[in-house]
């Protein structure tokens, strides 16, 4: 260049030295153009940054001839000079300016932290022989590392060899005569010693070891005999409904999807009216929460003035009632029809069914104060109520931070009670069963009016695209004695209202545990006395109102239904600009039932940039099945016919064809909680060195007998504790922690690291999870976001772990084999630069539906 103000293109802001290869030919090539300017360059400014460039990735600077130590400015001009291209210093001046601005419009962050370049600081210079100390320290303590690091993995190996033999040991000994006479004998020693818990679990697992030899008719009576034991003793309180709570659940759930679908609730379309709401709101020195609240109210983006909202006031004793009107004008100016009705304080159920009384819409929503809104919540769960069948009588609302753990159906969206910390009624069903039991002054009285709802015959759903943000607990650990007391007494009272025999008959025994147990908070037993006087005079009147019903009312203890864990895993707000999700299912003929629930419960998903691959593995057979979904749910769902047969190919294919960032497998016989993709893909956003994050799943013992005709019985559903993991890449090596469809993972890892070893039809998850995580980080949430099925039969079951075992060494002698290969690799080959800027997504694959 004959002048250094000679301008280039734009399109070459980016040309710096560490994006220029020679190829082979010795032509220069130009990679990684990440960002352009839209006017011209001068050479000069090209030549600036690209020095600043260079200074900052040069940890040390030889020393020059002249023994003099450079300063960065002395440097850069020296450079200039060199090259023929002589600038004045008003021209540093213009180029770092420039610079700044531009870094300001690349990164967000002020110019000012940028105008600062280091002119007359010193080049970190060494000479010969302080660069080789130096690097011999290094090397020393790399070598340290090294050896500390291979002390490490042979002290894990030998805890592991360890642990192994200590397993063998225990199950030799467990296997014994000697420990099967002596049973009776510890088992009785537990009572004695006041250990109930262990005591059950103890009986738990040999009625397990019984079951597991006996046909399932067989079992299935044994195990409500067991339940009806255990809970008549007071040992495991749970009643012998749980288990026909739950199936009726899996049965309305096979009902609605063994045949096609026209129209999915949970995935409703906008109503062409939105009906008329009436909210209720029960308030009692509420006054802190008044204001969040009503922004939120004013923030939705429903049509206001089809919503009347009535604040009830339980006689506060602060200046709650004045501030609730002095708001209501806010509220009217935004079109909303307000009232503040102040009442004794009779209780939270009372005070909402003044409200309830006061309204004439078709819906009611019944809130709490202590909450926020979202902005779309009230059009979210309208809409679900407006397509659900007459049935329906009311849709719970999803809670953030801290999402309720009951269980709800990922299918159907039923489940057996609803929190009504805000919850949307049928006006209609509330009306026809009285409203709510004001014998419960406050906890319980929501789960009596679900119990009373089905008894009447009405179906309840979860919401969870409709959020609000209630903020009820200060800490996990938090105890608030209204709540234990209100609680305890609810459960009690509703045993005598719903609850079969053993239920009843167990009320006393559970009702002397909290009398003996130790204070929770001071005062905690007088207060729970006075509580168990009350119950005895509310009793008859509990008994008395018992009904026949088809329906099932299950306790856990004090409890209600399955408790799903990861209660207190702190949810987030679903990010504005979502990465797309590839959910990667694989099929084959006659898994009708099995792939229409699995593709439902993707497409009930809370987060919203989704594809749905589906790759039959061997036909063609279930593309109209696809198209079904797709249309009633209105999510994108890509079918793909692989001529190839086997598992491990299907699922190279759809990573093939996926376009997404992240990705997960969903078999078809598994089902996704409707928060599994977002809580995974926030807590990737969270840490964005992690490529992969893995979430707790449910084990669903099931019995598939019936199949055929389009329904099976889920026996059980459990926790695994050996999914219970935290990260550790030396475990993953010694055995499989994840559950397949628990795992969200960085596509490009398919790419730099291949797929399923496509001769293996087990264990092939096991060695794609080691290679994807060698050398990375995945983030565990301990939280349970889905469910997978292992077979109730024993015989299919033992078929199953025959399988992994003999697959166990080829997929171990696999893995050892490619770690080393990869050990051996170039620092570039074992680590992808994808992590920090992501190359274009190839072209799908596959029919878009």
């Amino acid at each position: 260049m004959a002048s250094p103000y000679a301008e280039l293109p734009g399109e070459l802001f980016d040309a710096v030295p560490q994006n220029i290869i020679i190829c082979e030919d010795g032509n220069a090539s130009l990679i990684d153009k990440e960002w352009q300017l839209t006017s011209p360059i001068e050479v000069a400014y090209l030549l600036f940054r690209s020095l600043l460039l260079l200074i900052n990735s040069i940890t040390r600077f030889g020393l020059p001839a002249s023994q003099a130590v450079m300063t960065r400015y002395q440097f850069i001009d020296g450079v200039f000079e060199a090259s023929g291209l002589r600038v004045q210093e008003r021209d540093y001046i213009r180029y770092i300016s420039l610079e700044a601005t531009i870094q300001q419009s690349i990164t967000g962050r002020a110019a000012e932290n940028y105008l600062t370049w280091g002119k007359d600081q010193p080049l970190p210079i060494l000479n010969l022989s302080q660069a080789l100390a130096e690097r011999d320290e290094q090397i020393a303590s790399l070598n340290q590392a090294v050896t500390e690091r291979d002390e490490q993995i042979a002290s894990l190996s030998q805890a592991v060899i360890e642990r192994d033999e200590a397993i063998r040991t225990i199950r030799s000994m467990r296997a014994s005569k000697s420990w099967r006479l002596t049973a009776p004998l510890r088992f009785v020693g537990h009572l004695a010693r006041g250990n109930y818990g262990l005591a059950a679990r103890l009986v738990a697992h040999g009625m397990r070891q019984i079951a597991s030899r006996l046909p399932q008719p067989i079992v299935r009576p044994l195990r409500r005999g067991r339940d009806w034991l255990l809970n008549v003793t007071g040992i495991l309180p749970n009643s012998s409904a749980n288990f026909p709570a739950i199936a009726a659940i899996v049965e309305e759930r096979c009902e609605r999807t063994r045949a096609p679908i026209a129209v999915d609730p949970m995935c409703p379309p906008e109503p062409a009216d939105w009906p008329a709401i009436d909210v209720g709101v029960v308030t009692y020195n509420s006054r802190c929460w008044i204001e969040a609240f009503v922004d939120s109210l004013l923030a939705l983006d429903y049509p206001k003035d089809r919503v009347t909202i009535r604040f009830v006031d339980n006689s506060s004793t602060d200046d709650t009632e004045s501030a609730l009107r002095a708001v209501a004008p806010r509220l009217q100016a935004a079109g909303f029809a307000v009232d503040v009705i102040p009442q004794p304080n009779l209780g939270y159920g009372a005070g909402h069914n003044a409200a309830i009384r006061a309204g004439r819409a078709p819906f009611c929503l019944v809130t709490n104060i202590d909450l926020t809104f979202e902005r779309d919540s009230l059009r979210q769960v309208v809409a679900m109520a407006v397509a659900d069948a007459p049935q329906a009588a009311a849709w719970e609302l999803r809670q953030k931070p801290y999402e309720h753990p009951k269980y709800y159906d990922p299918v159907t969206g039923t489940t057996n009670w609803n929190a009504h910390a805000c919850v949307l009624l049928r006006r209609s069903a509330v009306e026809a069963i009285d409203g709510y039991d004001e014998t419960l002054f406050m906890y319980g009285e929501d789960v009596e009016l679900s119990y009373r709802l089905r008894r009447a015959g009405y179906l309840l759903r979860y919401c969870p695209a409709a959020v609000v943000w209630h903020y009820s607990y200060e800490s996990r650990d938090q105890v608030k004695p209204l709540q234990y007391i209100g609680s305890t007494f609810g459960n009690l009272y509703l045993r005598l209202k719903f609850g079969r025999l053993a239920d009843i008959v167990v009320v006393p025994m559970l009702a002397l545990r909290l009398l003996l147990s130790p204070e929770v908070f001071p005062g905690s037993r007088r207060r729970v006395a006075r509580s168990l006087l009350r119950l005895i005079a509310v009793a008859p009147k509990a008994l008395l109102s018992r009904r026949s019903s088809q329906a099932h009312f299950p306790f856990r203890t004090w409890d209600y239904e399955l408790i799903r864990d990861g209660a207190f895993v702190e949810q987030r707000s679903l990010p504005v600009e979502q990465p797309l999700v590839s959910i990667i299912t694989r099929t084959y003929r006659g898994r009708d039932l099995y792939l229409r629930q699995a593709l439902m419960s993707g497409a009930h998903q809370t987060w919203s940039n989704l594809e749905h691959i589906v790759v039959e593995d061997g036909g063609d057979t279930m593309r109209g099945l696809c198209e079904e979904v797709a249309q009633a749910t209105g999510r994108t769902i890509r079918f793909i016919a692989n001529d190839k047969p086997g598992r491990s190919k299907a699922g190279n294919a759809g990573l093939a064809a996926a376009r997404g960032r992240w990705c997960v497998f969903l078999d078809d016989d598994d089902l996704l909680f409707a928060e599994h993709i977002e809580v995974l893909a926030n807590a990737l956003l969270t840490d964005p060195e992690a490529v992969a994050s893995y979430s707790l799943a449910w084990e669903v013992i099931t019995d598939t007998t019936s199949l055929a005709e389009g329904r099976y019985v889920e026996v059980s559903h459990n926790l695994p504790l050996v999914l219970c993991q935290p990260f550790d890449f030396d475990v993953l090596q010694h055995h499989n922690y994840f559950a397949i469809q628990s795992v969200l993972f960085e596509r490009q890892l398919f790419e730099h690291r291949g797929g399923f070893y496509e001769d293996m039809d087990a264990l092939e998850d096991w060695t794609l999870w080691i290679r994807y995580a060698w050398n990375h980080r995945f983030v565990y949430v301990p939280k349970v976001t889905s469910l997978f099925r292992t077979p109730a039969d024993p015989a299919k079951a033992q078929e199953r772990s025959v399988a992994f075992e003999r697959a166990y060494p080829l997929a171990l002698s696999r893995v050892q084999a490619w770690i080393a290969q990869y050990r051996r690799a170039s620092p570039a080959a074992r680590q992808p630069t994808w992590l920090q800027t992501r190359s274009p997504r190839p072209e799908e694959h596959g029919e878009s539906i």
